[in-house]
């Protein structure tokens, strides 16, 4: 007796796979492009934003100028100035300086291209003397610390008028230099065997550790006015 088969069992049928390396290959694209979009996106209100705010400060200030100008001219005319004119000058300086706090808040976290941490760090490594190594080194906005060993003391004199002349250290200034002789703790370097006995006899170089670290510099508070609490008139 012949036997039949039926080809639309659904355990004869291919399987679906959800999850298949071609299925993920697709929705990863799908998500890389929808992510290209967005920051694209986000990139062109940003620059959009930055131009109309820049855009708004030339405005102010030239108002500003013209209203200087008018003031100047009142002033030279041995006229009493304007209120007006006064009012108007503080309303347009508010509203320079709120613009300004809006475009810093606006740019706030954003590196501009050759001024970022890889780059100062990249020009740290092209500057440092022949005799100094590096074995520390921490930044961040505020603050830009480094350490390490030199075999001449001398040698970081010129390192640092180096480093603080950089436009990548604009904003900081040295506020800590520490040298102190490191021989007796600086860890020997194993030589070879052949010179071991000359090694033995030539007497051990001299090691320094140094610490440098330069900071934002605080702005201080203008002193208080002394008090004057019992004088009699």
């Amino acid at each position: 007796m012949p036997q039949q088969i039926n080809l639309c069992t659904p355990i004869l049928l291919t399987q679906k796979r959800y999850f298949s390396a071609h299925t993920m290959a697709i929705a990863l694209g799908v998500f890389l492009v929808l992510g290209a979009a967005l920051c694209g996106a986000w990139v062109w209100n940003l620059d959009r934003a930055s131009a109309s705010y820049k855009q708004s400060l030339a405005n102010h200030a030239v108002e500003l100028t013209s209203l200087k100008a008018a003031i100047q001219r009142s002033q030279a005319s041995a006229a009493p100035v304007d209120p007006a004119l006064l009012t108007l000058l503080t309303e347009r300086r508010n509203a320079v300086a709120q613009r300004e706090k809006l475009k810093e808040a606006l740019n706030e976290g954003m590196l501009r291209p050759g001024w970022g941490h890889s780059d100062r760090m990249a020009w740290v490594a092209r500057s440092i003397p022949a005799p100094v190594w590096i074995t520390h080194m921490r930044m961040d906005g505020t603050r830009f610390e480094v350490s390490g060993f030199t075999l001449e003391p001398a040698a970081l004199n010129d390192w640092v008028d180096k480093l603080s002349v950089s436009p990548l250290m604009q904003g900081l200034k040295l506020a800590t230099v520490k040298v102190q002789n490191a021989t007796a703790t600086t860890p020997a370097v194993p030589a070879p065997a052949a010179s071991t006995a000359s090694a033995a006899a030539a007497p051990a170089r001299a090691v320094w550790s140094f610490t440098l670290v330069s900071v934002e510099p605080v702005a201080h508070a203008p002193a208080a006015p002394a008090s004057t609490a019992g004088a009699r008139p």
